[in-house]
């Protein structure tokens, strides 16, 4: 069976959430499809390093395809189209991905592939679902991101970023509602997501594909840990994580201090923000590990793992990743929304400042308490979110897709 793979990003590397979902969910997927992709280098990436992740993804696709985006991003270009936004219904997420060009290689894809099932993996890629008539599909959400723009909105204290945003969140459900209907099967990574949409476009179909973990990737180490050490890890220029860390180091790290002058904070991600490395620059207990080659050494000698995210939306694959590490892991209520987790068994988790610090204390001081909060996450992504588990869940909704009754409706022109 034939499988086309419309992606807005370039799925290799495999660090980072949307990348590490991708392309496990394209193994998984390539047991019992013939994978055409199609990828956008939204990142503007070397012909050389493409050609490299080209030869990666080729052991499971059958065809690899690499578009350039109609103009760079965050360029001159980018930048003014996103400041016309509002004279546009359409996202400027969607808009900067789409062009006339780009949609005629897209129909041109579609020609030579008649029959396939098509997999678009994001909302971001609405305006080519247009071209899609008469093709069994199924788009990939990554998260509600119409639900994620707003919250994100409703914390700016910027006016101006404020107002944008929730331009945004609006538009994005505009779309939600206008496209997810056009498909087959919606995958979402958690039930909660679900129910965001379904309010959404209630006639539209959905089916769970949860994130995992390479549990054989990501396994208990036996490196002894360093005492009293936190750790971090993330797209350290990604807006739920800056302002996670934002709240972690101006409320939560001042208190954790004062009862260990001596815990250490490591950071570590691709591409850190201004302000996570003014927060290293001012604090030497603090340490910024950027563009990590390897996050199992970093996560192996933390004593515990964080996640004080206070934003975002789907499920968070850094969370998995430090459980199958068997590491104790500390969250909010947000940071760990869709997993199928227990306060008190396989993770703690804290909202306020206050208790987010006594976690952390309680950890430190209890070696006994950290083994089994670890034993207990990695008994739990073992048995249930490894991407063979998931794989099954993605077979099921392809299945489930080409079992809808359904003729395509009138695509409803947001443009």
């Amino acid at each position: 069976m034939k499988l086309i793979w419309l992606s807005h990003f370039v799925p290799y590397p495999p660090k980072g959430g949307n990348l590490q979902r991708s392309y496990n969910l394209i193994r998984q997927a390539s047991r019992s499809y013939q994978i055409t992709l199609v990828a956008l280098n939204f990142l503007g990436e070397s012909p050389e390093r493409l050609r490299s992740h080209a030869e990666e993804l080729e052991k499971y696709c059958e065809r690899v395809e690499f578009w350039e985006l109609p103009y760079p991003w965050r360029g001159a270009r980018w930048q003014a189209a996103a400041l016309a936004s509002p004279l546009f219904r359409v996202p400027f997420s969607c808009r900067a991905l789409y062009s006339p060009d780009l949609r005629s290689r897209w129909e041109q894809v579609l020609r030579d592939t008649p029959g396939a099932l098509l997999h678009l993996d994001s909302i971001d890629l609405g305006l080519f679902v247009p071209s899609t008539k008469g093709f069994r599909k199924v788009l990939n959400h990554h998260n509600c991101e119409s639900a994620m723009a707003l919250r994100r909105a409703q914390r700016e204290p910027n006016r101006l970023k404020k107002a944008f945003l929730a331009l945004q969140a609006r538009e994005l459900r505009r779309m939600e509602k206008s496209i997810c209907a056009d498909f087959d099967n919606n995958l979402v990574v958690s039930e909660e997501d679900a129910n965001q949409l379904r309010a959404v476009q209630p006639r539209a179909h959905f089916s769970v594909v949860e994130n995992g973990v390479d549990v054989s990737y990501f396994q208990p180490a036996q490196e002894q840990e360093e005492a009293n050490t936190l750790a971090f890890t993330g797209l350290l220029d990604w807006y739920p994580n800056v302002s996670g860390i934002r709240f972690f180091v101006r409320e939560v790290w001042p208190l954790v201090k004062n009862r260990f002058a001596d815990a250490r904070l490591y950071l570590a991600g691709k591409n850190p923000a201004e302000e996570v490395l003014a927060f290293a620059q001012a604090d030497a207990n603090i340490v910024v590990i950027p563009n990590p080659d390897d996050m199992r050494p970093i996560l192996a000698r933390a004593a515990v793992c964080i996640c004080p995210l206070l934003e975002g939306g789907g499920t968070r694959l850094k969370i998995l990743d430090a459980l199958a590490m068997g590491k104790p892991m500390l969250t909010t209520t947000i940071g760990c929304e869709g997993l199928r987790v227990t306060h008190g068994e396989n993770i703690l988790v804290a909202d306020t400042p206050r208790d987010f610090a006594d976690g952390i204390v309680q950890l430190f001081e209890n070696q006994g308490l950290r083994r089994k909060i670890g034993a207990a996450g990695r008994a739990l992504v073992e048995r249930e979110y490894s991407w063979d588990k998931i794989g099954e869940q993605l077979e099921q909704a392809y299945r489930s897709a080409f079992e809808t009754q359904r003729s395509d409706h009138r695509y409803e022109s947001i443009r």
